[in-house]
């Protein structure tokens, strides 16, 4: 397929109507010579807000079970695993890992446009030397993914990776005289902690004046710390996810706020992603249409994606909460004439507490934890997750609480030990901040004050 920049929502819509995501009657995807058939057929269409708005909602639940079908069909007529990017969709968690295929060709040209937005706002500068300590292998890309962007955005990129420890990375940085450090913000943070301990002439050395993070959100309080340590560096962020792959940008000269703002805005543009704002109530199980809110309302995401069109999103509900917004008038030095148009600001608020939460960049559901929890074999009578944040640690940390009926708790409490650890993907890099308690009763955990109820998850970061 040619290469372009984005498709039309005329030409989204048309391929979604007959591909397994939205047709229950379609066994798979469309061939590449039937989509042409297609775009030759809505060619010169128009199609609009209220044309994207009859279409159903899409939930991830609902993606989830289509994708475990095609990925376990191995026959040579299914399309969707002929040449496809896969990318491992990194939440959820306690399960075999699902990933969202995406047409190669279509991938490289949303990196590609993805790239160029950096470059077009200003994030990223020819003169700009990234060292990226992201994640690879275990069927994570953000390695790949982020190299490639930096790439085509123009700057230099230094594949690090994630084994190399604070004191080698530090070492690359001086090496090649790089300004700028990517990784995920838990990364960032353990970074940055490292050049806290180095000597004051060591510190001045290095000419690190950018951060790039993605995953989780940092805290105030985070940021606060990186900026005390590298003074006046600029604190940057990418937005994505494998369903969707990248398409928000954040940078202090782009959007409002700063180290205090408890929410993060991202740029992004409205010829390769519309977003929508929906009510609360459309995240609800049983949901299938929902009428947008206002711009500055805030609600529901879901998403619709102009630049993938082989496996479409169509008003995907990504999970997030967030509203809509206007790029502020100091972002216009910054953005050519010929883009400003088309490019608004997502203010996202954080993850839907009511379904799911997040802990050392991924995000867990508390279904599938539920699942887990309501095994047979573990005996758990009552469990509680606690996020909280320790003095002397510059991260969250994780607790989880389980009361069982048996006192000999060898037999039984080292398997869920084990489980419990396999889903929250416990690692020696986050180890020290994830505990298991078993509690002997009720009294063991966070309770409600009226009603004295356990809370199911207790968040006391905020």
């Amino acid at each position: 397929m040619e290469s372009r920049s984005g498709f039309s929502l005329a030409e989204v819509l048309a391929v979604a109507s007959r591909h397994p995501f939205y047709d229950t009657e379609a066994k798979y995807p469309l061939p590449a010579i039937e989509i042409r058939d297609v775009l030759n057929e809505v060619s010169g269409t128009q199609k609009d807000a209220d044309d994207l708005q009859k279409r159903p909602l899409l939930f991830k639940k609902d993606l989830y079970k289509v994708i475990q079908r095609l990925v376990d069909d191995t026959s040579p007529h299914n399309t969707y695993r002929q040449g496809v990017y896969t990318s491992s969709t990194g939440g959820g968690a306690g399960s075999t890992p699902l990933f969202f295929a995406t047409n190669v060709n279509e991938n490289r040209q949303q990196r590609a446009n993805f790239g160029r937005l950096l470059q077009a706002t200003g994030t990223i500068k020819p003169t700009d030397w990234v060292v990226s300590v992201h994640t690879s292998g275990g069927l994570y890309r953000s390695l790949d993914l982020t190299l490639e962007i930096l790439e085509n955005a123009g700057a230099t990129a230094l594949a690090a990776g994630h084994f190399m420890s604070p004191e080698e990375v530090i070492r690359l940085v001086r090496l090649y005289h790089a300004n700028v450090l990517s990784g995920d913000s838990s990364q960032m943070v353990q970074l940055v902690h490292y050049i806290s301990t180095l000597t004051q002439e060591e510190r001045r050395a290095l000419k690190i004046d950018k951060i790039i993070y993605t995953s989780e959100s940092l805290t105030t309080g985070q940021r606060k710390y990186i900026q005390s340590v590298l003074d006046s560096v600029e604190i940057c962020s990418f937005l994505g996810s494998a369903e969707a792959g990248p398409y928000g940008v954040c940078g202090p000269h782009l959007v409002e706020g700063g180290a205090e703002s408890t929410n993060q805005d991202f740029v992004y543009d409205t010829r390769q992603t519309l977003i929508e704002i929906l009510p609360m109530e459309a995240a609800e199980e049983g949901t299938v249409f929902a009428t947008p809110l206002l711009p500055g309302e805030l609600g529901v995401i879901a998403q619709t994606s102009l630049a993938r069109l082989s496996n479409p999103l169509v008003r995907y509900v990504t999970g997030d909460i967030g509203s809509i917004h206007e790029l502020p008038l100091h972002a216009r030095q910054h953005v050519l004439d010929s883009d400003w148009p088309h490019l608004r600001v997502l203010r996202l608020q954080g993850r839907d507490s009511r379904f799911s939460f997040e802990w050392d960049g991924d995000y867990f559901d508390f279904s599938r934890l539920a699942a887990l929890m309501n095994e047979s074999q573990y005996k758990v009578l009552q469990w509680q997750v606690i996020l909280f944040k320790e003095p002397e640690l510059h991260d969250f940390s994780l607790e989880v609480r389980v009361l069982n009926p048996d006192e000999e708790t060898s037999t039984v409490h080292q398997p869920l030990h084990d489980e419990l650890e396999q889903f929250f993907h416990v690692s020696a890099t986050n180890a020290k901040r994830f505990q298991i308690t078993f509690v002997h009763n009720l009294d063991g955990f966070i309770r409600s004050g009226t009603g004295r109820k356990v809370i199911k998850f207790v968040n006391r970061t905020c």
